[in-house]
């Protein structure tokens, strides 16, 4: 008799073992933090009811604190701080879910059967599991944030299934506190009860906000919408979390064509779980009537051009500077498309790293000339010393602004140079893979193969404010994973600013660079960039082998 398992059946054991630590884990994680938290219940209700009957102060707390150290030195969360946590926590929710379920339990079973008990009930699809109960799914760190931050327990029940909702982290889930959420979801002046049918029309209104807080964005009050929209798409993944779950970013200056006509979206997302397209048109001043109309259009042209089959009709957000709410309510009153109008807050305090920029020394020297003679005088001397360090000053100086010559030039001697040797690099490995595709992308719209690239660089009328490029290498369906065909991919970015343009595949990254307009682009920036996408490709091949042989 062969001893060995046949093939197909060790497949299958091994497919269902996987799936069962899987589980287990994640069952443990829920069960460890759902006992933290009753624990720390417990001791809250024992502390609130000892202060309540025998009259205990808060220097009882602080002798709990010490006496129970001692006794468990290994054990975190048995600081004074913490202990008067759990009091609150104990305050804030008397009939807190999980006890009610649990407690009778630990009375009458032995600790190892409870770990038991709560793993069936995790795989139960029973309502009242412990698995359901909402305070059980977050972390302690999370209700410490809760109870420091928010004092309404309406307010608190609405950011404690949020949370759980998104995802969110604790700092996220503070970020949005400290921005009111609570009292901006849902509020967005809309036409949605007219025009999306009921059954759909609150779930969409909920959605939405107003006002939408840009705080991460620091402009002057003369800012451009482009200028906006520039910083929006540099700081995309905190405009996500504004915006909120389910928006997937579609494109910036979104281009469509009616007949012989172009027409560009200020921003383009598509909301996963409403289905619908979300065309965005930016203003920075108050709301104009006119406004409307052009985005009715722009709703037009999406529901006929991007709306496919099981999408729902486009919504169209208008984010202005400000808005009048009567001139606002009149303008959507005979709309039979669904859009909304909502404000936008952003920062106008300029960040330290732009603080410290100082102007060229011709600029400051003209300036002084300007001033009226006076006597020497602390101002002057003041004055002289500033000169006297710009005239100090060895780091290299601006010669070149941002045009649409330079960027050109950039993408023919670096963007498509490193595509061509990356192409060579990878070669060897992209035979191995089913599709071999490279997009190229310029202001957030995408064009797969180089000849396509080369046509829209071409109809380009205007290269001067261009602000992203962006190379994304992907090579998808491993030939030899069968079953557990992968994709690798990595994507690499030019940054484009007035005066400067930045080259990284992570922001932030260690290997990110800078370059000023007028500065070569060498072999060896090439080199260097090509063999570090064409490293982060292998790496991703590498880490999905490792996968496959687990």
């Amino acid at each position: 008799m062969n001893a060995e398992l046949p093939t197909k059946n060790y497949a299958a054991l091994l497919t269902e073992l996987k799936q069962k630590v899987r589980l287990r884990r994640q069952q443990a994680s829920v069960v460890v933090n759902t006992q933290l938290l009753y624990l720390y219940w417990e001791i809250g209700t024992m502390i609130l009811t000892q202060q309540s009957q025998e009259g205990w102060g808060t220097k009882v707390i602080k002798r709990l604190a010490a006496d129970l150290k001692a006794e468990f030195p290994d054990m975190k969360g048995l600081s004074e701080r913490n202990l008067k946590y759990m009091r609150t926590f104990a305050e804030a929710y008397p009939q807190f879910t999980i006890v009610q379920t649990l407690s009778a339990q630990i009375d009458v079973q032995a600790e190892s059967e409870f770990a038991q008990t709560l793993s069936a009930q995790l795989e139960s699809n029973d309502q009242n599991s412990i698995a359901q109960a909402p305070l059980a799914q977050l972390t302690w760190s999370h209700h410490t944030a809760l109870l420091d931050k928010v004092s309404e327990p309406e307010e608190r029940h609405f950011y404690i299934h949020k949370t759980i909702e998104n995802g969110w982290s604790r700092n996220v889930m503070i970020h949005q506190i400290e921005s009111k959420l609570h009292a901006r979801q849902g509020a967005m002046q809309t036409n949605f009860m007219a025009t999306i049918p009921p059954n759909h029309s609150e779930l969409v209104q909920q959605v939405f906000k107003d006002p939408y807080k840009f705080e991460f964005i620091h402009l002057s009050e003369e800012a451009r919408e482009r200028d906006i929209e520039n910083a929006l798409i540099n700081h995309i993944q905190k405009f996500l979390v504004e915006l909120g779950q389910w928006f997937a970013f579609m494109g910036r200056q979104y281009k469509m064509k009616l007949g012989e006509n172009e027409y560009f979206y200020d921003l383009l997302f598509y909301h996963t779980k409403l289905k619908r397209y979300i065309v965005i048109d930016l203003k920075i001043d108050e709301f104009k009537p006119e406004y409307k109309g052009k985005m009715e259009f722009y709703l037009k042209l999406a529901d006929d051009q991007l709306k496919g089959e099981g999408d729902e009709p486009s919504i169209g957000l208008i984010l202005c500077k400000t808005k009048d709410g009567l001139v606002a309510e009149y303008a959507l009153r005979d709309s039979n498309l669904p859009i909304g109008i909502a404000e936008y807050e952003i920062s106008n305090i300029l960040p330290e790293a732009l603080k410290s920029q100082l102007p060229t020394e011709e600029e400051l020297v003209e300036e002084m000339d300007k001033e009226i003679e006076v006597p020497e005088s602390a101002l002057s001397k003041k004055m002289q010393a500033i000169k006297d360090r710009i005239a100090g000053l060895n780091s290299e100086p601006i010669k070149e602004k941002q045009s649409e010559a330079k960027v050109k030039y950039i993408i023919q001697n670096f963007y498509l140079a490193v595509y061509d040797k990356v192409e060579k690099l990878t070669a060897e490995i992209a035979k191995e893979f089913l599709t071999v595709e490279t997009t190229f992308w310029m202001n957030g719209t995408g064009r797969t193969g180089k000849d396509n690239f080369d046509k829209k660089v071409a109809e380009a009328t205007n290269l001067e404010h261009c602000s992203k490029l962006e190379l994304d290498f992907r090579f998808d369906g491993f030939k030899k994973a069968g079953l557990k065909a992968f994709q690798v991919s990595q994507r690499m970015y030019w940054q484009f600013y007035d005066w400067k343009y930045e080259i990284y595949l992570e922001r932030g990254d260690e290997s990110m660079q800078e370059k000023l307009y007028h500065e070569t682009i060498t072999e060896a920036d090439i080199t260097h960039w090509s063999e570090l996408v064409a490293t982060k490709l292998l790496q991703d091949l590498e880490n999905n082998l490792n996968r496959m042989e687990e």
